[in-house]
């Protein structure tokens, strides 16, 4: 009782809510304690060997990073648990849809075994060394992954910054730099004109009576994404002005079952805008193609173009991969693997060998206006259309 008196006693407020700063009778020391931003009551002691002018130093110093908004608060909060909340938080708000988040939790099993030097530790103990010591692990993904994988640690520690549990993002270090991938990049070529023609040619005659046959060559004519392509309704249609729609495309939810998307694949969910959203006019090839899918007069909820009938049930886009892997092997199209991907890099290709203004493409397929993308990812360039170019020369 006589201690906390005397402690009492001795107690001096400094002001202005700034804490309070008295000698400790129990302990023969200084103490200061304050509130940090957080809430929470905190107490600085004065060390043993500590001389009252180095401590007091010390006090001022706490006192003018709470004054100027650069305190930081102990925090035991672990890299991993703060990055599994914001991934959670977005789902939970809506900001991303299942199959988004899905995708999300995929890229967080890949940055728990990359780096679990340093995923478990308090982020404010965190190194740029600890980070620098996880590269060797993430290179072993392909680009794609790394860069995913680069995203959300460096989103981790910006969350850290702007909440105040650390000083600064030490992703932002001039020094530290993202890593590249060991694994040889694997380029989606297009088909050449000889092997899109022979695909063709199959499709018409041998293939010609295949519930898949009008779905390739659908794609094949437009560049549509093949969810996009199995999304495609009869409102999606109009004859009068001759246009195609594209507004939604197939998705997956949480249990990788096939469901219908409101929105195509490049909709920015926080920002409410469909970018992948198009109306472009119908080819003669197209405009053909729709008439006779038309004329089928196909009937199911949802209204699709394409439908499986026996199962009531949507088309998925691997039964179409499967379906063009194995006329593939049958007919030998190409010596390299078919899918309804290769189909859309194959639309791409003939449109910019024919000399169609970028912006055009773009809208047709559904890229961001000015994107590198449609050219630089998207665009093969066949060894007829090279000798073709290089004539121009002579």
């Amino acid at each position: 009782m006589e201690t906390k008196q005397k402690r009492k006693q001795k107690t001096k407020s400094v002001g202005n809510g700034n804490g309070s700063f008295y000698k400790s009778q129990a302990l023969g020391r200084y103490v200061f304690q304050y509130h940090a931003p957080n809430g929470k009551r905190q107490t600085l002691t004065q060390k043993k060997t500590e001389s009252i002018t180095d401590f007091r130093n010390r006090v001022t110093d706490i006192k003018s990073r709470l004054n100027n908004g650069t305190y930081i608060s102990n925090s035991k909060d672990t890299f991993i648990e703060i990055l599994k909340k914001y991934v959670e938080q977005k789902h939970k708000d809506g900001i991303t849809a299942d199959r988004s988040y899905s995708r999300e939790l995929e890229t967080i099993k890949q940055i728990e075994q990359t780096c679990a030097n340093f995923i478990n530790k308090p982020i404010q103990k965190i190194t740029i060394e600890d980070i620098e010591a996880s590269k060797e692990a993430i290179r072993k993904y392909s680009n794609n992954v790394i860069n995913k994988i680069w995203n959300l640690i460096n989103k981790t520690f910006q969350i850290a910054t702007s909440r105040r549990k650390i000083q600064f993002n030490i992703m932002l270090d001039e020094t530290l730099t993202k890593p590249i991938s060991i694994r040889p990049e694997q380029k989606i070529e297009s088909l050449t004109i000889d092997e899109q023609n022979k695909l063709i040619s199959i499709l018409n005659n041998e293939e010609a009576e295949h519930k898949y046959r009008d779905i390739v060559l659908l794609q094949l004519y437009t560049g549509m994404r093949i969810g996009e392509v199995l999304a495609l309704s009869k409102d999606c249609i109009n004859l009068k002005n001759n246009t195609l729609t594209v507004y939604r495309t197939l998705t997956q939810d949480l249990d990788y079952n096939i469901i219908m998307g409101e929105h195509t694949k490049t909709f920015k969910k926080s920002l409410g805008i469909d970018k992948g959203k198009r109306t472009f006019p119908m080819s003669k090839n197209v405009r053909a193609l729709i008439d006779k899918i038309l004329s089928y007069k196909i009937s199911n909820i949802n209204g699709l173009l394409f439908w499986d009938t026996k199962k009531e049930t949507f088309i998925a886009p691997i039964q179409i991969n499967n379906y063009l892997s194995r006329i593939n092997k049958k007919y030998n199209i190409t010596s390299s693997s078919l899918h309804s991907h290769r189909l859309r890099h194959t639309f791409i290709t003939r449109c910019v060998e024919k000399g169609i203004y970028s912006k055009v493409i773009q809208s047709i397929v559904g890229h961001v206006d000015g994107s590198s993308i449609t050219s630089e990812v998207y665009t093969s360039v066949s060894n007829a259309f090279m000798v073709k170019e290089l004539k121009k020369i002579n």
